[in-house]
């Protein structure tokens, strides 16, 4: 676990640095300089991009994070595993390029009307997703090897900059929209280039074709493992996107900037979340193969308690802000205030699950990962159906809520049956309850009108009403502890 807590930590700090910096993207500068529609484009156009780049890989991320173990022999060139996965995401590529050619037609004849903005740029998907595929695959190769820092820099810090420096180049006129979106997409390119780049500079670059007898007993196991996990990770990424895709297309391209925008809000809450997956991943693989079921609970509890109580707290602060926050961006955004408290809420319920999808695509289960997956999808793709017509974005918000509720549901029950696994600890259940009361009391706070004493006063009040009970539950103690600690160094290092 302290490889996790220490991991998870530095990621979860870059991730924050990161979030500032695309605070400052998504909230200021986007929203002030491009055209609603101009949101939903640069949004979209990525969201579409990994779509594309899931189906293109083949699966080939999960088969790294699953089998790397089994093949990790430098000296071999890891049995030309490697080189293998780099053939297949490729091979893939080629295969899903030439699919969107044949099929692109119905893509722009379902955007043309509401959404003419996304068809004009469309072709910029074929470098993006590209660029998604090796990212994926690099970023699963230096994670399976315990490198887990320069990915998470070069996708939350370095990209952003990038991306402000793009938009800070079209805010003052020097390049026009067309050169933006040009310098947006190279931009969102160039995580995958350092990949490259960083694997080969530390010597790990190791894609000589070895004959080995271990990839050919495993291979058929892994191309079966890959194919789930492709239509495992489609189906994931659809339903990430798909509320976003079927307002832009139901409404307009308008609306989806909007509600992009709220989904980047709630994207803030889900980073020490997201942060501890990414770095227990092969931790979990690693003990499902030493059959230490005990200890994958203990990771999935600690994982769900700490990751719970750090998201409940931003949502809180987010909540209690928001009128503050909308202070910040034309008067149109105010439009999504509910899409953000029912995707929050939803969220919420998704990190409390903690580490169960990894626990199910890591085991010898994994095959129904993909059966939750594919209801989960035609599930959001009903709601959103039936509610966009009704509520707007607010029932694109809906739907994804109703969604991530029953789908977590089920997979927690699904592990608790089949493995005796319970992800969570019975005390998070106090976590709704606090952040209820709290909500409920801040709408008390009066308006001072003045910005900076509003958002302290409100953020100060929501704090100490969440901190205090959340200590006295104990809801955490793992994230007590590493809070002590630092405190503690923070105090010798002043005091001597």
């Amino acid at each position: 676990m302290g490889v996790v807590q220490r991991d998870s930590f530095r990621i979860t700090v870059i991730s924050y640095a990161g979030a500032a910096i695309g605070y400052l993207n998504k909230i200021l500068l986007f929203t002030n300089f491009l055209e609603t529609e101009q949101v939903g484009l640069a949004n979209l156009i990525v969201s579409l991009s990994l779509i594309y780049a899931q189906f293109a890989a083949l699966g080939s991320r999960n088969i790294v994070i699953r089998f790397f173990p089994f093949f990790n022999n430098p000296k071999n060139h890891h049995h030309g595993f490697l080189f293998g996965m780099i053939a297949i995401a490729t091979g893939g590529f080629v295969l899903a390029t030439l699919l969107l050619l044949i099929v692109r037609e119905p893509f722009l004849l379902l955007y043309r009307d509401s959404s003419p903005l996304l068809v004009e740029y469309a072709f910029y998907l074929i470098p993006l997703a590209l660029a998604n595929v090796y990212y994926n695959l690099f970023e699963a190769y230096l994670r399976s090897l315990y490198d887990n820092l320069l990915p998470s820099l070069a996708h939350e810090i370095i990209l952003r900059i990038l991306i402000t420096l793009s938009i800070t180049l079209f805010a003052t006129g020097i390049i026009t929209f067309p050169l933006f979106v040009l310098i947006y997409v190279v931009a969102n390119c160039m995580p995958a280039v350092l990949l490259v780049l960083y694997t080969a500079a530390k010597g790990w670059l190791l894609i000589k074709p070895v004959y080995s007898p271990l990839l050919r007993r495993l291979g058929k196991i892994m191309l079966v493992y890959g194919l789930f996990s492709l239509l495992t990770n489609l189906s994931t990424f659809l339903f990430v996107s798909i509320d976003g895709l079927m307002v832009a297309g139901m409404i307009d391209l308008g609306a989806a900037g909007i509600y992009t925008t709220m989904v980047f809000l709630t994207s803030i809450m889900l980073i020490p979340f997201r942060s501890m997956v990414k770095v227990s991943a092969p931790i979990v693989a690693q003990m499902w193969k030493n059959r230490a079921i005990g200890e994958i609970q203990s990771v999935s509890r600690k994982a769900s308690a700490g990751s719970m109580v750090v998201g409940a707290a931003l949502f809180v602060m987010i909540w209690v802000n928001i009128d503050a926050i909308f202070q910040l961006m034309p008067e149109a955004y105010s439009a999504g205030r509910h899409v953000f408290l029912i995707l929050g809420v939803g969220k919420l319920f998704d990190m409390s699950a903690a580490l169960t999808s990894t626990i199910l695509v890591t085991s010898k289960k994994y095959r129904f990962d993909l059966v939750f997956t594919l209801a989960m999808v035609a599930a959001a793709i009903a709601f959103n159906y039936l509610l966009i017509p009704v509520f707007g974005i607010n029932g694109a918000a809906l739907a994804s809520m109703i969604t991530l509720v029953l789908f977590n549901l089920l997979q927690i029950l699904f592990i608790r049956y089949h493995f005796g696994i319970i992800p969570f600890r019975k005390k998070q259940i106090w976590i709704p309850v606090i952040i209820t009361i709290i909500v409920l009391m801040t709408f008390m706070i009066p308006a001072t009108g003045r910005f900076w004493l509003d958002v302290i006063s409100r953020s100060t009040v929501a704090m100490l009403l969440f901190l205090i009970p959340v200590k006295m539950l104990h809801v955490s103690p793992e994230l007590e502890a590493w809070l002590n600690r630092m405190l503690r160094k923070l105090k010798s290092f002043y005091i001597g």
